[in-house]
Order: C-alpha cells, then sequence, then structure tokens
C-alpha cells in the first residue's frame, strides 16, 4: 500500500464486513478499464525471451506484435518453492488473470539481470539510422525491462530486530536498482506481515516505523505496501496489483514523453526513418498503458511517416514488413474500437498503396506471399471480431479475404514455378547466414543495416536472390498454404449462406489437393461439389471437374471411384475428346474383367507407370466379389433409361404390360449382364428380368430382345407381361427402379440403378417438359418418350344389373323403402354374393347421425348407417334377385346413399384360372322433407285466440296440421296426452282425422276443448299430440309412423270471477227473448259487486238497469233478462258492467274481463213474409 494508505489497509484488515462487501476494492486508486479491451480475444503471451529473433517468413508478424501487450512488472523476492506463504501470494497474484487489470506479472530471482540500459544521446546530427525497426525492441520492452519491479520482504511492524531488518531491505532495493542500470522502471516495496496492525497505539508505530523505512530505502510513501497474510488476501492482491498498474502508467507515460522529446534533434532529411520508429514506439508504449484511441492515433502517424520514406528495390521489403506491422495493429485497435468500417477502410487504402509494390522483378514471388499474408492477417482479425459480437454480412465477411488471401499465394505458387524452376542446383547458403538475427525487420542478411538506394555488391545481391529461390522452389510447401486459406473461407462461405462460393472454392480446394498429390482428398472434395454443378447443368464446370476426380480416381487405383465417375465421363454430354472417351471405355470394361487398363491421357508418364502398378496390386489383393450400385438419377448418365407401363389401369382379369426403353450416349457398344425392373410389390420383380445366360424367355416379344448387347445412339425396347396379384386390386403398382449389372456378381459387378423420380407417385402423368428438363439426352424422339410410371389395378367389371325403385322423397320418420332387383348379365354362376349398402363419405355429420339403414322396418336405438355384408347367395345367369332396404331419416337433408354388389366368379386367362371378386356400386341421392306442419293454436270459447288461459274456465286447443307431401297421406288416428293439471270438459273424446287423406297443400284441423283445474302453476306443459300416419297407398311395405308433438306451454291465470252466459243461438225481431248471466266466485271470500246493465239501440229490455248484490264464497249469483231485439243481423247485446267493491278503495272494474268472458254479439232474424197458405190458416 501507499504509505499514507498503510493506516487505512490496516484498519480494513480487522473489518470482515467491509473487506467481505467490497471484495477487496476499497482502494483510493481508482482504475478505469475500457469496456472494448474486455470484448478483444486474449491471446497468449508468446514473447520471445533473447535478443536472437526467430526467422519470419515474408508477411509474417512476431508474436509480440499479435499479442495483447500488457504492462511488464517484475516480481522479486518470493521463494515459492520453499515457503508455503510465499507461494500462496504468488498463486493469488496469478490466477484468474483475465478479470484483473492486464499486468505481465514474471516472478526473478534474486540478483536479475535486465538488458543493460544505452547511453543516451545527446545530438543526432551525425547519426544516420540502418533501419526502421529493431527486432529486439518489443520484446525487450515486453518481457525483458519492467514498468515495475517489485521487492517483497518478510517484515512486521513490531519485528524484535527491525533495525537489522530495515537495513536488509535497504541493501534488496540498492541490488535491484543497480540491475536496472539506470533505468526509469519504478521500484516498489511490499512488507509480507503475518497480521494486521490493530488500531490504537500501534497505528503510531506503525506510521513511525514506515517513515523511517523509507527514508532508509530511498522510496516514496507511495511505493511502500504492507501485504497481510490473512483470510482477505486475495482483497489485498488485487489492490496491490491495481497499484501496480498505475505504477506501470506512469512509467509507460514517462517512456513515451522521453521519445517524444527526441523529435526536436530530428530532421526528415536523414532521420525520416527514426520518424517512424519513434512514432511507433509512443504507439506500442501507448496501447501498454491500455488507451487504445491514443495508441491508435500514434500507429497511424507512424503509417503516414512511413509512406514519406523514399523507395527502393533495396529497402522495399523492410517498408512493406514494416507497413504491415503498422497496418495489422491500425486494423486490430480499430476493431476494439468499434469502428469496423475504419479498420476495413484502412486494410483497402493500405493493399491499394502496395498491391503494384512487387520489388524486385526475381522476387515476385515474395510480393505476393507478402499480399497473401496481408489479407489473411487481416481476415483473422475479421473473424475475431465476429466471434466477440460483431454482426458480419453476406457481401463482407472474412471469407473474402481468406480467398483473396489463397488467391496471391495461388499467384506466389505460379510466380515461383515461372521465376524459381531453372534455380535446380543448390546455391552458397552461406549468404544467407544471420537471417534468424537481423538487428531490423525486413532487411536482407547480405546487406543488413544498409539503407542505399541500390545494392552495394550487385554479385552478392544476385547470390542472395539466386539462394531466395532455390529455397521458395525446393523448401517451401505451397500447396499446404493455400489449402488451409481455402479452408477458412470455404468455412466462412458456409457460415453466412454463401453456396456457390462455397462449391467454387471447394474446387480450388480439390485441385489444389491433387497438384499436392493428394488424390483421395481431392477425390472427396471434388465429388462433394460435383452433385450441385451436375443440377444446375454448367457443362464446362462439370467436365473439368470430373477429369481432375477421373485422375485422382486413377492415380489411386479407387476402383469404384474410377467406375462411377467414368459411365459419367463417356457421356456425350461431357467436354472431351472422343478418343478419350474410348480409352476410358475400355478401361471400364478392363476393370471389369480384371484386365490390366491403358494408360490414361492428360498424365504424364511416370505418373501413369505408378498408377499402373498400384492397379495391378489392387487386382491382385482383389478377393472376394465387389458389388456397388450407382445411381444414375445424380449423375450424368452414359445410358439413359425410361421405363413404364402401357396404361394408366389395368383390371384384374388383363396382362399388365412393362416396357423399358435404353439410349445409349457413349463412344462404342457395349454389354451388360442383366436387366431387372423393380416394383413396390417385390413379387413382381421376377416377370420382369433379363439374364444375358438366358437361351428364352417367355416375357419379350422378340426372340433376340433379351441380347443386353447395346448399339450406341439406337433406342433399345425390352417388353415385359404378367398378370396382377389379385391383392392388389384397388391399389397401386409402382416402378421403383431400374437395374442394369456391369460385370459379373462373382467379380466384380456395377449395378445401374434408375430410381423413379418422387413425384410421379401422384396420379398425374408427368409433362413432356419435367422429362426434358431432367435429361441429359440429345435425341428428341428419346425425350419425347413419356413413360407412366404406376398403374392402377382396378376390380373386374362386374356384369350385373341394379336396379332401384322408390317413391321420393323421403318424409322424416318414416321408414322409406328401396326395392333392389339385381340380375346376373355374367355367362357363368356367381357366387357369395353380398350387398353393401351405406350412407357416402363427406356429407355432413348430422346426416350420419340422424339416418337409419336397415333391411327390416325395425328400429333400435342405436343408428345404422352402413349395411355390410347382406348375403344374397349365389346366382346363375340370367337369375334375378330383389331385395328391399329400408331407410328412416329424422332430419330434413339430401342424403347421398352408395349400394355395392360384391360377388366372386372364375374367369380363365391363357388356361390359367383365376379366381376374381368383382364389385359393382351405384351411387344415389334421396331428398328428405318433412310431411307436415303443425300449427297450435289457443282459444277462448269465443273462438278468439288468447295467449293465456283462466283456470276452471274452458278453453280451445286447435291443431291445424298441413301437409308437405307431394303424395297424399292417410291420417289414421290422432291423440293428446294431457298432464295432470289439464282435462278434457267432454268425457267422451275421440280424434276428429280418423281414416281422413291429406293432400299436397291440404290442411286438417281439430278441437279439443280443456280446463285447468283452481289449484293450478303459473305455466304448465299442455302435453303432447300423437298422430298416426302413413302413405295412402296399398303397399304392404309402408308402415304407419306415429309421430309426436310436444304441445305449447300454457300460462295460468286466477280470475275473481266466472262470467257465463245462457242465451238461445239466435232472436228474432220483436219476438221477446230471455238470457240470464251467471256469476261464479272464484275466490274464497264474498265478493260485493255492483251490475250495470247498458241501454241498446238494438234492444229493449226487462230487468235491473243497476243491482248492487253479494256472491258467497263459490257460489254463483244469476241475472235474468227479458231481451226484445227492435232490428235485424247481427247485433250488439246491452253492454253488462261489473264493478267490484264498489265505493271502496279496492273498487276493481271487471269490463274487460266480462267482454272476453261473455259474448258482445247475437243474430237476429227478420220475420219473413207468409204465404197465402199460411193467411188462409191464421184466419
Amino acid at each position: 500500500m501507499l504509505l499514507h494508505e498503510t493506516k487505512l489497509l490496516q484498519i480494513m484488515a480487522n473489518s470482515d464486513t467491509d473487506i467481505n462487501r467490497t471484495g477487496g476494492c476499497q482502494l483510493c486508486v481508482h482504475i478505469k478499464f475500457s469496456c472494448k479491451k474486455l470484448l478483444h480475444s486474449r491471446h497468449t503471451n508468446n514473447y520471445y525471451s533473447s535478443n536472437e529473433m526467430a526467422p519470419l517468413d515474408i508477411g509474417d508478424l512476431p508474436s509480440e506484435l499479435t499479442s495483447n501487450p500488457s504492462a511488464y512488472v517484475a516480481v522479486t523476492g518470493l521463494d515459492v518453492e520453499n515457503n508455503v506463504i510465499h507461494r500462496t501470494i504468488w498463486e493469488s497474484f496469478t490466477t484468474n488473470r483475465q478479470d484483473r487489470v492486464p499486468l505481465f506479472l514474471k516472478l526473478l530471482p534474486v540478483g536479475q539481470e535486465f538488458p543493460e540500459a544505452k547511453p543516451k544521446r545527446t545530438s543526432y546530427d551525425w547519426y544516420v539510422p540502418k533501419g526502421i525497426l529493431k527486432t529486439n525492441w518489443l520484446p525487450k520492452h515486453l518481457t525483458q525491462v519492467p514498468a515495475v519491479a517489485v521487492q517483497f520482504v518478510d517484515l512486521d511492524w513490531d519485528s524484535p530486530s527491525w533495525a537489522e531488518k530495515r537495513l536488509e531491505c535497504a541493501n534488496k532495493l540498492e541490488l535491484l536498482r543497480e540491475s536496472l542500470q539506470g533505468r526509469s522502471t519504478r521500484v516498489a516495496l511490499v512488507l509480507i506481515q503475518k497480521r494486521a496492525a490493530l488500531p490504537g497505539a500501534d497505528d503510531q508505530i506503525a506510521a513511525e516505523r514506515a517513515a523511517s523505512l523509507c527514508s532508509a530505502c530511498d522510496l516514496s510513501g507511495k511505493t511502500l505496501f504492507v501485504l497481510p497474510h490473512s483470510d482477505h488476501l486475495y482483497g489485498y492482491t488485487l489492490r496491490l496489483q491495481n497499484a501496480f498498474y498505475e505504477l506501470a502508467q506512469t512509467y509507460y507515460h514517462h517512456e513515451s514523453r522521453r521519445i517524444k522529446n527526441h523529435k526536436d534533434h530530428l530532421n526528415k532529411t536523414t532521420h525520416q526513418l527514426l520518424f517512424v520508429r519513434h512514432q511507433f514506439k509512443i504507439a506500442f508504449l501507448t496501447e501498454l498503458k491500455q488507451d487504445i484511441a491514443g495508441a491508435l492515433k500514434s500507429y497511424k502517424q507512424a503509417y503516414a511517416n512511413l509512406m514519406e520514406v523514399r523507395a527502393s528495390d533495396a529497402n522495399l521489403l523492410e517498408i512493406k514488413t514494416v507497413a504491415g506491422f503498422i497496418n495489422y495493429k491500425m486494423c486490430r485497435l480499430s476493431f476494439l474500437n468499434g469502428t469496423p468500417l475504419d479498420a476495413i477502410s484502412q486494410f483497402r487504402n493500405h493493399v491499394d498503396i502496395f498491391k503494384n509494390k512487387v520489388g524486385h522483378p526475381e522476387l515476385a514471388f515474395e510480393h505476393s506471399a507478402w499480399m497473401s499474408k496481408q489479407f489473411s492477417h487481416f481476415g483473422d482479425l475479421f473473424e475475431d471480431a465476429v466471434q466477440q459480437g460483431l454482426n458480419a454480412i453476406q457481401t463482407q465477411h472474412p471469407g473474402f479475404y481468406y480467398q483473396q488471401a489463397a488467391n496471391h499465394a495461388s499467384n506466389r505458387k505460379a510466380m515461383c514455378y515461372k521465376l524459381c524452376k531453372s534455380v535446380q542446383e543448390p546455391p552458397d547458403f552461406e549468404i544467407l547466414e544471420g537471417a534468424d538475427a537481423l538487428e531490423y525487420y525486413g532487411q536482407r542478411p547480405w546487406r543488413a543495416c544498409c539503407q542505399s538506394l541500390e545494392p552495394p555488391d550487385p554479385q552478392k545481391e544476385l547470390k542472395g536472390i539466386i539462394a531466395l529461390k532455390y529455397k521458395e522452389f525446393h523448401e517451401v510447401d505451397h500447396s499446404m498454404i493455400i489449402i488451409p486459406l481455402l479452408s477458412s473461407a470455404v468455412a466462412q462461405f458456409k457460415k453466412y449462406k454463401c453456396p456457390r462460393m462455397k462449391r467454387q472454392l471447394t474446387v480450388e480446394m480439390g485441385e489444389e489437393y491433387y497438384c499436392y498429390r493428394d488424390f483421395k482428398q481431392s477425390l472427396t472434395l471434388l465429388k462433394h461439389v460435383l452433385w450441385d454443378y451436375r443440377v444446375e447443368k454448367w457443362r464446362p464446370i462439370v467436365s473439368s471437374i470430373l477429369t481432375t476426380a477421373l485422375r485422382s480416381a486413377y492415380l489411386s487405383a479407387n476402383v469404384q471411384d474410377y467406375i462411377s465417375l467414368g459411365i459419367e465421363m463417356i457421356s456425350n454430354w461431357i467436354l472431351c475428346s472422343t478418343d478419350e472417351k474410348s480409352i476410358l471405355q475400355n478401361n471400364i470394361n478392363n476393370t471389369l474383367l480384371g484386365k490390366p487398363l491403358f494408360a490414361m491421357p492428360g498424365i504424364s508418364e511416370q505418373d501413369n507407370k505408378e498408377a499402373d502398378k498400384l492397379w495391378q496390386e489392387t487386382i491382385q489383393s482383389h478377393k472376394e466379389p465387389l458389388i456397388f450400385t450407382i445411381q444414375m438419377t445424380s449423375i450424368v448418365p452414359f445410358i439413359e433409361c425410361k421405363a413404364g407401363f402401357v396404361s394408366e389401369n389395368y383390371m384384374a382379369d388383363q396382362r399388365i404390360t412393362v416396357t423399358v426403353y435404353l439410349r445409349m450416349n457413349c463412344p462404342q457398344p457395349m454389354s451388360f449382364s442383366k436387366l431387372n425392373v423393380l416394383f413396390n410389390n417385390e413379387k413382381y420383380n421376377s416377370f420382369c428380368e433379363v439374364p444375358l445366360t438366358h437361351d428364352k424367355t417367355s416375357h419379350t416379344e422378340e426372340k433376340n430382345m433379351h441380347k443386353l448387347y447395346l448399339v450406341p445412339r439406337n433406342t433399345h425396347t425390352f417388353t415385359f407381361n404378367f398378370i396382377p396379384d389379385l391383392n392388389d386390386i384397388g391399389k397401386v403398382i409402382q416402378i421403383t427402379s431400374v437395374a442394369l449389372q456391369m460385370g459379373s456378381e462373382e467379380y466384380l459387378c456395377a449395378v445401374l440403378h434408375w430410381t423413379t423420380p418422387p413425384e410421379t407417385f401422384s396420379l398425374v402423368s408427368p409433362t413432356a417438359t419435367t422429362i426434358k428438363a431432367g435429361s441429359f439426352s440429345d435425341d428428341p424422339t428419346f425425350q419425347n418418350i413419356i413413360p407412366l410410371s404406376h398403374t392402377t389395378i382396378l376390380p373386374r367389371n362386374a356384369h350385373i344389373t341394379i336396379d332401384i325403385v322408390h317413391q321420393p322423397p323421403a318424409l322424416i320418420n318414416e321408414f322409406y323403402v328401396f326395392r333392389l332387383s339385381i340380375t346376373n348379365d355374367e355367362i357363368s354362376k356367381i357366387s357369395n354374393v353380398l350387398l353393401n349398402v351405406s350412407l357416402k363419405e363427406g356429407q355432413e355429420q348430422f346426416v350420419h347421425e340422424s339416418t337409419h339403414l336397415s333391411d327390416k322396418a325395425e328400429h333400435f336405438q342405436k343408428n345404422v348407417t352402413y349395411l355390410k355384408d347382406i348375403l344374397l347367395g349365389e346366382m346363375d345367369p340370367g337369375e334375378k334377385i330383389e331385395k328391399c332396404i329400408f331407410m328412416k331419416a329424422a332430419e330434413v337433408s339430401v342424403r347421398k346413399l352408395t349400394f355395392e354388389i360384391i360377388y366372386d366368379i372364375n374367369v380363365e386367362i391363357d388356361d390359367q384360372l383365376l379366381y376374381c371378386c368383382c364389385k359393382k356400386t351405384q351411387d344415389l341421392e334421396v331428398f328428405t322433407v318433412e310431411p307436415f306442419e303443425f300449427v297450435f293454436k289457443i282459444l277462448n270459447m269465443k273462438f278468439e285466440e288468447q295467449q293465456s288461459v283462466r283456470a276452471e274456465e274452458p278453453f280451445i286447443l286447435k291443431i291445424d296440421i298441413h301437409s308437405y307431401s307431394s303424395l297424399p297421406l292417410l291420417l289414421a288416428d290422432s291423440s293428446v296426452e294431457l298432464p295432470h293439471q289439464i282435462n278434457f270438459v267432454d268425457e267422451d273424446v275421440t280424434s276428429q282425422l280418423q281414416n281422413l287423406t291429406l293432400n299436397f297443400g291440404e290442411a286438417a284441423s281439430e278441437c279439443f276443448v280443456l280446463v285447468t283445474p283452481l289449484e293450478c302453476a303459473s305455466r304448465i306443459s299442455s302435453g303432447t299430440y300423437s298422430l298416426k300416419w302413413k302413405r295412402n297407398s296399398s303397399d304392404e311395405l309402408h308402415h304407419f309412423v306415429t309421430t309426436l308433438v310436444t304441445l305449447p306451454f300454457l300460462d295460468v291465470v286466477q280470475p275473481p270471477i266466472y262470467v257465463q252466459l245462457n242465451s238461445p243461438a239466435y232472436g228474432a225481431v220483436r219476438t221477446p227473448m230471455m238470457v240470464t248471466y251467471s256469476i261464479h266466485n272464484r275466490t274464497s271470500y264474498v265478493q260485493e259487486m255492483k251490475l250495470v246493465y247498458d241501454s241498446s239501440d238494438a234492444f229493449m229490455y226487462a230487468g235491473n238497469k243497476e243491482i248492487h248484490f253479494r256472491i258467497l264464497p263459490r257460489d254463483v249469483y244469476k241475472m235474468t233478462y227479458n231481451l226484445y231485439p227492435l232490428v235485424a243481423g247481427y247485433a250488439m247485446l246491452p253492454n253488462m258492467r261489473l264493478t267490484l267493491n264498489a265505493g271502496k278503495s279496492s273498487e276493481l272494474a271487471l269490463d274487460s274481463l266480462v267482454k272476453e268472458m261473455t259474448p258482445t254479439h247475437i243474430f237476429v232474424m227478420p220475420h219473413g213474409r207468409k204465404s197465402p197458405g199460411d193467411l188462409v190458416a191464421s184466419t
């Protein structure tokens, strides 16, 4: 800890709560980290520890440049091998470094010697730089010269030998300062103490002794630290590292300032290289401070200074090398700074500047190597940035840079073969001595530290160039440089979904493997992409890839791939000479027969000899039969095949005909050993074979058709016939594939396999356009052949007649009759005749739920919608059978029924007796309608419709029945089932509709007089109405149907009175007539009534005009009037008004109730004239 923080640390050591809560972060030294620094990829610090530089290839980067630079802190005084406490302290410093400040901690032994500092230069007037960037500067400041040197000492404040220990500390620090040899490295002292000092009197002692220790060791208070070894060691260690980090920051800041001060002594005439060197050093030191923005700015300035250096062939390699270093740093820091577009822009600018600066013409391959490395390094940076979260796009991702790197590497290879092939004798390599210990990056070993624009020794320059060319041609494996770059590019293009680019680069990889003579890997890659180019019909590309792949198979003696690729190569679609194809076809035949192969064109004589030896070994070692399949639909075929049925469907008693068309497109005729057509039902496979060894076959039309000797550009036809299996009736027979064998199954056999395309499994025939699109044939006639790859086996046609007689429409709930008449029209006897009746599928669900089918006029609880296997027995030719089927429908709809007759019959085909099952189906639609519409009305005794009924008052239930049937209906009987709350007024109630015939559009009505008791609910059911009916026909199959209809609910009210009028049916003018009003008290208490009988123009009356009276409970009061009619016609009776409790507060007028209960009019007949006879009689 800093001296002025010692007390704070001691106090905190005694507070477990504070330490645990803060996690060891309660220091006054606050370090801020860049978020971008924590995001970038972390490389291991693999720095060189010696002054000698490992040799770098052109464009390579030293590991010190590509790593994440961290401040170097040298630690001494810890004995980790013998002291457990020291080992624990060191482990607390070195574990979990990724979560701490970026420091490179290194444990050094006591007395470690550091590099000697160069004497300070006071003037640059006579100084001429020998190069730009020294090779030892980066490792020196990363691993050799520390920014901070820390001395650890075991010393407690209360140590009994304090004076001796203090002197020992001073001596150790003095020795450490001497080893640093005057460098400005910050020196710090850490006291390892067994316990933290307690607050109180010890604080004063600690402060005094700390001050004396600083004085003795020549330390400031900020470089003295205390490290108690306690349970909170991790927190103390973390704070110590933060303090070391701050000291390192001041060191690098001081070094940067010191280098900047040199500018005042430089001039651009002679010191331009120093401007680049010093600015690079400042940028790197700034990067060690983790100041990304500042370092990037300094690197840009260094790059700009470098562009001002005058370039020539002599120093161009050094300029490009340093430019590559600075560009790498600039791009890397731009990615870390979150500005990828700046990194891309800088790299493009960098490439544009140097792409034409080739240098010495004889060393042009070095320029390609350098360009390749530039693209490769940037691709690595780009990929690291993507892994850390950068979003790349399909048009800008690392794959493009790896691809360019591979292109430049390929160019390097081409330039090498062009420029270096002539150098076959080993040169004097002494000219290259010292290449691994150059003082400056990018210089030639034979003229190191030389900055002249022209080579000082032309002879030595020529020797050096020859040595470099020899090493390039004989020691550099160019393929192993190109292939990894292409592999990285392929992975990137695959990641960003660029299939065409991925395929192109895969082809380049395969060709490079071929050049590398790794024929197996070349073959694997080329076969992988060949299918895509075949599909897209890239004829030149497919031809080129096939040529390389076939040569790889030949040179590696791969039998299967050689035949597979060879039969594709000999196709006329492939761009290759006829002579080469003829040689290849002969080689394929020789391979199948185990004979030696002819030398392949396009391959060197030496390679052909090696391949011939390898093929002989392969043939001799071939003991077990080798049979493999080649999918012809996936390659460019040398022979095309189409197979199909002659018809789209066949009857069960017909022979099936299959035709196979074969057409060769290769240079020479060829023999095959076997042709086989394969079906989805394997039992047919044996009927469609053409073995070469058979002398005769019953499946061909011509005598020599079975011979599988095919001539190019001729279409060969093979025809097969067979009888279908009865189990396949109703099924689809599919040609799944066609197999054509080459060679012998006992030795080597290649099976050419054509698979039926999946789309032809549908019942729609493929069009000619589809066939042409997938064919490589150049014969229009063959292209126009449209095969049927499937056929349907239909049942044998049933020769029977089905007549269905019925009388539509079907009525709801009746057993509708279908009379079936089945006639055998076969020429022989049929057996096991079955009848199936069902509703057709696809109708609405309620149709199935409301339909019942039966062969008897019976209906149980469950509906039956499928009558299956009704046995009709056997039928002789011409015999007729009749059968009745009944249908009962509960809902109105159109019903679609299917009547199916199935029978068995023996049929003779080609002297072969077939047991066939025949089927005939007939569909029928039946309309179902409601036979009636029921209308219910509630009437009072005046035949007026009302909404409610009154208790103990008769009312009329009127039922109207409307016929909707187009056929006359016979109504046999009807009845009403009443609940217990309703009774008939009449004792003997019979139907009024018995034996009544109702035609379409007619209606029948009947009435029932009902009454409800006094004690009744306010709303009651009126029961059910049943009607027994049938079609008006004498046919016994038409049964009576009983239709039940629910009657409407009734609202019952309780009136206080009931008024009844007894009067004659009619009256006569001027003839007295007597009427009586009976007023019934329906309540259980006395009713006080007031009656007023109004005058009328149509009548004179005799009786009380107004009267008050009382009616006892459940009693009747009668009022009689003698009426004298004055006019004829439908005359209105005098109006009777009743008032309940007249003159009281509960007075209630009952006029409306009286009008509803009693008639308001009566018919009055006039007096007729008397005849003369009557007058005489009266006289």
